[in-house]
């Protein structure tokens, strides 16, 4: 059985040194504690374009604190959207389904910015038409 153990400052130190993704970084008025960022995915887990509950669990596993969170795309209206089942941000039920994953990843200590999805000529037809 492995034994756990308790790590200092110095150790914190000497790791930050020997993984400088692990050092901490001023992006703007965003201090992070570290350069490991998540980056967007499209996970088409979002029935008729609302955000579910599940995405509070799935952005919240996946921070850290003084880290930094990119939201998958996000589509800014009906028609500028390129896959089914991709979250929205044009009507206000998405907004207010948006608010409770955007609490949980901020009060884990993390900065978290919307990707906003225009994909404009490039659509998938086949996908939004059925």
């Amino acid at each position: 059985m492995q034994q756990r153990t308790q790590h200092n400052s110095t150790d914190n130190d000497t790791l930050a040194a020997k993984h400088p993704l692990l050092t901490p970084y001023k992006m703007g008025n965003f201090n992070l504690s570290h350069r490991v960022v998540l980056a967007p995915l499209t996970r088409q887990r979002s029935f008729n374009n609302v955000p579910q509950p599940h995405a509070i669990l799935y952005y919240s596993q996946r921070t850290s604190k003084g880290g930094l969170l990119i939201t998958e795309a996000t589509g800014v209206s009906d028609t500028a959207r390129g896959y089914p089942n991709t979250p929205g941000i044009w009507t206000e039920e998405q907004v207010e389904a948006w608010k409770p994953t955007v609490d949980a990843v901020h009060a884990k200590g993390v900065s978290s910015f919307v990707k906003f999805g225009m994909l404009g000529g490039f659509r998938i037809m086949n996908h939004l038409l059925g």
